[in-house]
């Protein structure tokens, strides 16, 4: 009963702060936007170029699908490649009308109701997916920062920004090294934790530290590491096409595909905030941020925001719903372990 309430405080403080979040961050995204000049700029963009990034962008649920094989194979039988490109489809669709991130679970509930794939390793691999996907959207930001790809007029300290980026990158690096040896991990941490005066807490933080370390034994093989980092560049560079075909179908060249790096990683950090199901808020205003940099007119910003809102969260719940259909699935069966 007590997990229960703490669960049930937790997805309302969870709720609670996302509204507030999306209430202040759209309000900021929409400040003075005409909303005449942003339906004029949707019927002027260029249709093949929105066309061309979605493309990519359901292209890279399909490298997602051969990533999360590779890191299922460590522990377990992955499944049929379609079925886990179906669970990424209703998952990531559920993502979109759901919160807190339940299609997460509901895409384990798919693989494990299809193919058998135990829920404990499916989950760990979904932990793996997110460490390598917050490194190397990082990585890919340091590449506008590293050649200087930003306006010098932006006002955006890119010295500070890039020296925040490549902190976090290597404390990424060595996570990633660190799966691979948690017990020595684990006896450091308790090491240094004596030496600053928390020896009391030396046993429960090096339980922690393996239990941690422990969910991402998947990268404890260099091959699979390798090929996951690959597999997850692949994901992100297209996903970053799709945002600068976006940019071209708006006419917008002076960005370039730097710009849409720069773009996705503002966007990425602006979702990671709690918000309401479909990044409401935060998905417009990371948007804004990075275009606003370019100089870019509002009007054209939100027209952009739109475009990429409607290919990204519109057609992917579209795509999940006729998938679950077509595989009878209820909705009891997606929610099973989401609850």
């Amino acid at each position: 009963m007590t997990t229960i309430k703490s669960r049930l405080k937790r997805n309302w403080l969870y709720l609670f702060l996302g509204t507030v979040f999306t209430v202040v961050l759209l309000s900021w995204a929409l400040k003075d936007v005409s909303w005449i000049a942003v339906w004029g700029a949707l019927q002027s963009a260029q249709i093949e170029w929105l066309f061309l990034g979605w493309v990519a962008y359901l292209s890279s649920y399909w490298v997602r699908a051969l990533r999360w094989g590779h890191l299922l194979a460590v522990h377990c039988q992955p499944g049929r490649f379609k079925i886990r490109l179906a669970a990424i489809f209703i998952g990531f669709g559920a993502n979109s009308i759901l919160p807190a991130q339940l299609g997460e679970f509901i895409r384990l509930a798919v693989l494990h109701k299809s193919d058998k794939v135990p829920f404990a390793a499916a989950l760990g691999s979904i932990f793996v997916e997110r460490l390598l996907d917050i490194g190397v959207v990082f990585l890919l930001l340091l590449i506008p920062l590293g050649i200087g790809a930003l306006p010098k007029h932006s006002g955006l300290n890119s010295f500070a920004l890039g020296w925040f980026a490549v902190a976090l990158v290597m404390v990424w690096f060595i996570l990633l090294i660190a799966a691979s040896f948690p017990e020595p991990m684990a006896r450091f941490v308790g090491n240094m934790s004596k030496k600053i005066g928390l020896g009391r807490f030396k046993l429960s933080l090096e339980a922690s530290v393996v239990k941690f370390l422990g969910a991402l034994s998947a990268l404890r093989s260099p091959q699979v590491s390798l090929i996951a980092l690959i597999e997850t560049i692949c994901i992100w560079g297209l996903n970053a096409v799709t945002y600068w075909t976006g940019l071209m179908a708006f006419k917008m060249s002076v960005p370039g595909f730097l710009g849409a790096l720069f773009i996705q990683s503002s966007t990425a950090l602006a979702i990671a905030l709690p918000s309401t199901p479909g990044y409401i808020g935060s998905f417009e205003a990371g948007i804004r941020f990075a275009l606003s940099i370019y100089s870019t007119p509002i009007h054209i910003i939100i027209a952009y925001a739109i475009a990429m809102r409607f290919l990204m969260c519109v057609t992917i719940p579209i795509i999940g719903f006729a998938i679950a259909a077509r595989l009878s699935l209820s909705l009891s069966d997606l929610t099973s372990k989401a609850n």
